[in-house]
């Protein structure tokens, strides 16, 4: 099974989020054929930190983090592409959240679970995991 890290899920995984993942998406991520995240993800994360509702120690940017965490999880790192970026738009205007909305979009078109506790997922129909 694949399965595409949401940015709540990169976070809660890497012990960075008050909220825990289940034992139970803990083994699917642990037994996971492939776990993606996307490029977007730290843009995210570098804006919620320079905002100052991210703190990110012990380590020194969000590149260490990102760095540390796709070697770490062994995260395959998706392109947002120019057609991902579309099918975002294209969406319905359920939830707000550009980056949220590039993820779901990706799930929709691979047909992959998102890690996530977003639970505006739903109304999208992907599967999600939490």
């Amino acid at each position: 099974m694949d399965l595409i890290l949401d940015t709540c899920g990169l976070l809660s995984l890497s012990g960075l989020a008050k909220k825990k993942l289940s034992k139970t998406v803990l083994a699917k991520i642990e037994s996971a054929d492939n776990l993606y995240i996307f490029s977007c993800t730290l843009f995210e994360i570098t804006i919620k930190h320079k905002k100052g509702n991210l703190p990110i120690a012990p380590f020194d940017t969000p590149m260490d983090f990102w760095e540390t965490a796709v070697r770490e999880y062994q995260l395959e790192e998706l392109p947002v592409t120019a057609k991902t970026f579309f099918d975002a738009s294209e969406l319905k205007d359920i939830h707000s959240d550009p980056f949220d909305r590039i993820i779901i979009a990706e799930s929709l078109s691979r047909k992959i679970p998102i890690v996530t506790y977003d639970t505006i997922f739903f109304d999208y129909g992907v599967q999600v995991l939490h």
